[in-house]
């Protein structure tokens, strides 16, 4: 890989860092102004003597009130907004309006949106995100989630009616970016702190209706009293906090400018390593500065969620708070020499061809697989219980004992149509490599994710017993179940979706970081080839490892892999170094070898992508 998304993982993780600081100095300025208003607005304080106020003659006791209030009201809203968000990037999507696209819709547009996104997905190595479509305009496009497994993207009705497929494709990409670095996370994440800096100015709007302005005004303009003795205090304080809200929305956009920019040139970047077609993420910058609607977003929920579009979400009043680089300036680096020049307005399109391209560049590895799959399969894939029944396909066994065993079990815990459907779809199943097989898997994740959570626990209790059946799984078998688990099973649980890195390092995970070499050197071939790959493998690590292969156990190996998912990023490049090292000592990379690399790289969420 030319961009190393580790180290922009790395990168988001220390802009995080730095936006809970400006939260922190931003809260705490907004606490000082609080204080200082409530004085004022409750008569303690005469702003005419302010200035010569000794520190001792303050009311202390009411200073901490305020500041335990206020405190208390920001960190509620934080956590309010954290525990909204837990869900994940649907939860983002369907308050910006999105109506999630069903895997086989036949629309054309739609369709051709949803192929994109397959081959994005591929050529990315993630697993195919579920798509939503938002019914605005402007030309815009979103990625929102925690993790890869928790991702969605989101496209404007305007994206899909004004860009070709090249265009369209280079948006995608774009999104796809965003997944690999990192950034989902933090953007995710800038939204709830945002909101409690933003909330003190709510608490004064809705003090401000509720207090009758007009009258209390009035009264307060007629009242040379102490104004504590009235209502006008109370408007006064509530205008203060409209005030500090303003300035909340300052410090906020601020905040979100100083951590974007950046990362949208480098997305515009890593969208051209995907496609190999800089025309196309470029011609989408041009589309936007023709089209009459521009990239604007106008549902009411676009101004705190505008820091994750592709384009300009709303309108600025200055260039320091925008939290996208210019156009000209975007496309000037896709293309130096371009003149400058918009092109006319498109006419919208209605129907198109949703595999035409305009792309000349080599096909990939992934490309020529993905062309490569069946049209059974790739229809199948699509639909939520055929693509159940292709996961149960995967599981099934070669034995004809086994196999009649599972057959039964599939009939007794799923359907006799789910039986139908695995039986017709069996031979095709396989008929793939190893490596067709995994992207297969990558493709099912949209209609998998169309279970009801009832629905979900029903197939997980089944693949179980498939499983269990087979007495001791395989590698292909025991990958097909775990990829599931990772991202399907997510989606019902928030204390997965929104996991924390752990801080370990690879030493104090060496049981875990042993038994996933020892898997990795299994497939290397015979007894000598195993401890060959164990040894190469080994001398990557920061710890000293045992000198021949250790024995490990499927099971063990599923109850370690979350402590591995949840490696910073820089150890998880050391871990993928010791994989590859591994795979590669013999110096050949057979199909079940490069088959092991995919869908590790998947379960472990490791930027992968395979040789072109």
């Amino acid at each position: 890989m030319s961009s190393n998304f580790f180290a922009q993982q790395d990168l988001a993780r220390r802009n995080t860092r730095i936006l809970v600081v400006l939260f922190t100095l931003a809260v705490l300025l907004l606490l000082m102004l609080t204080n200082v208003i409530a004085l004022i607005s409750l008569g303690f304080v005469d702003p005419a003597f302010l200035s010569s106020l000794h520190w001792q003659t303050l009311p202390w006791h009411l200073v901490g009130w305020v500041s335990i209030v206020v405190l208390a009201a920001v960190t509620i809203a934080v956590l309010f907004k954290w525990q909204q968000l837990r869900a994940g990037g649907k939860v983002v999507a369907e308050s910006l309006g999105g109506i999630r696209l069903l895997p086989d819709s036949q629309d054309p547009l739609q369709r051709r949106l949803l192929n994109v996104v397959e081959e994005m997905a591929l050529a990315a190595n993630t697993p195919v995100p579920p798509v939503y479509l938002l019914p605005e305009q402007g030309i815009n496009a979103f990625a929102a989630g925690y993790s890869p497994a928790d991702a969605v993207i989101g496209v404007t009705q305007g994206c899909l009616e004004q860009l070709n497929r090249d265009e369209l494709q280079g948006v995608i990409a774009h999104e796809f970016s965003h997944i690999l670095n990192g950034d989902m996370r933090m953007n995710i994440r800038l939204i709830a702190i945002l909101n409690g800096i933003l909330f003190l100015g709510h608490i004064g709007y809705y003090m401000l209706r509720g207090s009758g302005r007009a009258g209390a005004i009035r009264a307060s303009s007629r009242s040379s009293g102490n104004s504590k003795n009235n209502g006008g205090g109370i408007v006064l304080l509530a205008l203060g906090l409209v005030v500090i809200g303003y300035l909340g929305s300052f410090f906020g956009n601020l905040i979100k400018a100083a951590v974007s920019r950046q990362r949208e040139f480098l997305a515009d970047a890593s969208a051209v390593q995907f496609t190999r077609n800089p025309r196309g993420i470029a011609g989408a910058l041009k589309a936007i500065g023709s089209h009459s609607g521009s990239s604007k977003i106008k549902n009411q929920n676009a101004d705190e969620n505008s820091h994750l579009f592709f384009g300009e979400a709303i309108s600025r009043w200055a260039s320091i708070f925008a939290t996208h680089p210019p156009l000209a300036t975007r496309i000037k680096r896709l293309e130096p020499h371009w003149n400058g020049k918009f092109p006319t307005a498109r006419a919208a399109q209605t129907a198109v061809d949703a595999t035409a391209g305009t792309n000349e560049a080599k096909p990939t590895n992934t490309e020529r697989l993905q062309q490569a799959l069946p049209l059974l399969l790739l229809h199948s894939s699509r639909q939520t219980e055929p693509a159940t029944a292709l996961v149960c396909c995967l599981l099934l066994q070669q034995d004809h004992d086994i196999r009649q065993k599972q057959l039964q079990l599939i009939k007794e815990l799923g359907s006799a149509s789910l039986l139908q459907q695995t039986d017709q779809l069996c031979d095709s199943v396989a008929s793939l490599d190893t490596l067709q097989q995994v992207q297969l898997l990558q493709r099912l994740i949209p209609a998998l994710k169309t279970l009801s959570e009832s629905k979900f626990r029903q197939f997980e209790q089944l693949l179980q017993a498939l499983i269990q059946a087979a007495g001791s799984p395989d590698i292909g078998s025991w990958l097909a179940r775990e990829f599931v688990e990772h991202s399907v099973a997510v989606q019902f649980d928030p204390e997965q979706i929104s996991r924390k890195y752990s801080g370990k390092t690879l030493t104090q995970l060496k049981p875990a970081v042993s038994a996933l070499l020892s898997l990795v050197s299994q497939v290397a071939g015979d007894t000598a080839k195993q401890q060959q790959a164990w040894q190469a493998a080994a001398a990557v690590l920061p710890f000293t490892a045992d000198s021949s292969r250790p024995d490990f156990s499927f099971t063990s190996l599923s109850q370690q892999l979350p402590h591995l998912l949840a490696l910073a990023p820089q150890q998880k490049q050391q871990l993928w170094q010791a994989i590859e090292a591994g795979v590669r000592a013999d110096e050949l990379l057979v199909t079940q070898e490069q088959a092991l690399l995919l869908a590790l790289a998947l379960l472990l969420e490791i930027p992968y992508q395979p040789g072109a």
